[in-house]
């Protein structure tokens, strides 16, 4: 199936998950879209508030213009991939742009918070993915139990 037929499907997935309970994501992953349910421990959000915090400190010595941010997709066409990790490091101005998904090429990091509930996704598939979108650093950080 060609990305943009994927594409249609993931927002048709979003547009359908707005009327679930809970908080859900789409991806477009090895096997095309798919919806998965978010359920982040306090722990987990904690410790992306922390890694946004630090990093949006010392990026404007770093690499000015660019921040931290939760948030916005991240999508490398020509692969035919879209993640949404728990936090990107991309140029702010990218965050003004209409649309969901920030150009995988415009991506200096991500950042990926590991549960021990499910490790599959973030040591599988998106540790290869992420350096085929042409991301170059990419933090993971396993929680403890």
């Amino acid at each position: 199936m060609d990305y943009a037929r994927m594409r249609v499907i993931a927002e048709e997935l979003t547009e359908y998950a707005e009327h679930l309970e809970g908080a859900w994501i789409v991806e477009i992953g090895p096997s095309g879209p798919l919806l998965a349910m978010m359920s982040r421990s306090k722990r987990h959000e904690g410790a992306v508030r922390r890694i946004r915090n630090q990093l949006n400190e010392q990026l404007p010595a770093t690499h000015p213009g660019y921040v931290c941010e939760n948030g916005p997709e991240i999508e490398h066409p020509s692969i035919g991939r879209m993640r949404r990790p728990d936090a990107v490091v991309i140029p702010e101005d990218v965050l003004d742009e209409e649309g969901l998904a920030a150009d995988a090429s415009q991506v200096l990091a991500v950042i990926e918070i590991i549960s021990p509930s499910n490790p599959d996704n973030d040591y599988g598939a998106k540790l290869t993915e992420y350096p085929a979108m042409g991301i170059a650093h990419a933090l993971r950080l396993l929680l403890p139990d």
